[in-house]
């Protein structure tokens, strides 16, 4: 489970926003990129709509059990979307 944002340092809050902002666009491009909705992958993945909606828009945080079931269901490894996630962080948000 997460830490608390309260139990965070300014710095380490602004580092998990950016990490989850590029993990949730990473997810949306492979999403879009797969021909799939969200409704499309939460079933593919056994999750919920307005999870991936959270996880697109960077605001959500989920299990490595859901992560891995994302990645299988976008054709990916689970080390791929996060090599993804990585350079998608050190890119410039567009």
């Amino acid at each position: 489970m997460p830490a608390p944002a309260s139990r965070l340092t300014p710095a380490q809050a602004a580092t998990r926003d950016m990490r989850r902002a590029a993990l949730g666009r990473v997810i949306r491009d492979a999403r879009t990129d797969a021909g799939m909705s969200q409704a499309e992958l939460a079933t593919a993945s056994t999750t919920s709509r307005a999870t991936i909606g959270r996880l697109e828009a960077g605001t959500g945080a989920v299990s490595s059990d859901v992560l891995w079931e994302l990645a299988l269901a976008l054709g990916l490894t689970p080390a791929e979307l996060f090599e993804r996630a990585q350079a998608a962080e050190a890119a410039p948000q567009q």
